[in-house]
């Protein structure tokens, strides 16, 4: 590839640029780098210089700094070109490594990664994982930058990223949860607007669920009462089992000691817990690497019989 005009672009140069426009401050972004304030300014005269437009004005009348039209410009790709070079760091640091940098969130670690533990010990595997446990938002962010390779996740719709590889292994429908003392557990089926005026037990923001429960309540017309969000499937189940509140899960979530009631949404949202095996397109496996994904691939056969 013949690059066209000059190629004498420093990287770090990018990065003071970047952070200046976010932080409108020299001192600040000097401080955060550990330099001086005047090598932030000569960067950016720098890159001035190197692209033959005014990137920052200074408005004195203010007493602040403006991003001009080509500087918003160059913000856009630098970003792009330092989250580049972000994971080409990450991923050729992780070259030669045997370890399997793995994305578990704990619901899907509870209810269907148990189902290949087996094989994986058997073959060796278990202990090449180095496994990240966050909720599937957190994960896909970390997927994203390269600090995970391989993750299962859970979303509400089918997930679609340019830069990741998704198969979808199963999909299951959201139910409400509730005790067995609550009044109604006699009728197995409900429309989520008969959940109105309940106190809601949830997974904090960096999961799935509260995304389901918003699409649920918004459809039903009211705004649901948030009793306690937390990132623990089984405090959120003593919670329910104590009545102190209704919750959104899937039914693999509830075990018979659990002693729950699982109540079918007969709502026409299409909102599911689609759980899916996500890899980086730029993820180039190793022979343990490969045959581990291998491995995690045969869920959806195993899931589609656990529900039969």
């Amino acid at each position: 590839m013949q690059l066209k005009g000059r190629t004498k672009l420093n990287t770090r140069d990018l990065a003071y640029f970047h952070d200046l426009v976010e932080l409108k401050n020299y001192t600040e972004v000097a401080n955060k780098f550990s330099v001086s304030q005047p090598t932030i300014t000569v960067a950016i005269k720098r890159l001035e210089n190197e692209f033959g437009a005014q990137l920052i004005k200074r408005d004195y009348i203010h007493n602040r700094l403006v991003v001009t039209r080509a500087g918003v410009l160059l913000f856009q790709r630098a970003q792009q070109i330092l989250e580049s070079l972000d994971l080409a760091y990450s991923e050729v640091q992780n070259a030669d490594s045997s370890m399997i940098r793995f994305g578990l969130p704990p619901i899907i670690g509870t209810m269907w990664f148990p189902l290949v533990a087996s094989e994986l010990l058997h073959k060796g595997l278990l202990a090449h994982i180095q496994s990240i446990e966050a909720g599937s938002d957190q994960l896909l962010e970390k997927l994203r930058q390269g600090k995970i390779d391989v993750a299962l996740l859970g979303s509400i719709r089918p997930l679609q990223e340019k830069k990741l590889d998704t198969f979808l292994l199963a999909v299951h429908p959201f139910k409400a949860i509730v005790s067995q003392k609550h009044p109604l557990v006699e009728k197995r089926h409900i429309s989520f607007v008969e959940l109105k005026g309940e106190r809601f037990v949830t997974f904090t923001n960096n999961f799935v669920h509260p995304q389901a429960l918003a699409s649920y309540s918004k459809y039903a017309g009211f705004r649901p009462q948030i009793a306690f969000s937390t990132p623990t499937l089984s405090l959120i189940k003593e919670l329910v089992n104590a009545n102190l509140g209704v919750s959104l899960l899937v039914d693999d979530a509830i075990k018979p000691q659990d002693h729950l009631c699982s109540l079918t949404l007969d709502d026409p949202l299409p909102e599911k817990f689609n759980m899916s095996l996500v890899v980086r397109k730029s993820f180039l496996p190793n022979k343990t690497q490969q045959e581990f994904i291998s491995v995690l691939f045969k869920l959806k056969n195993l899931i589609e019989t656990k529900a039969y």
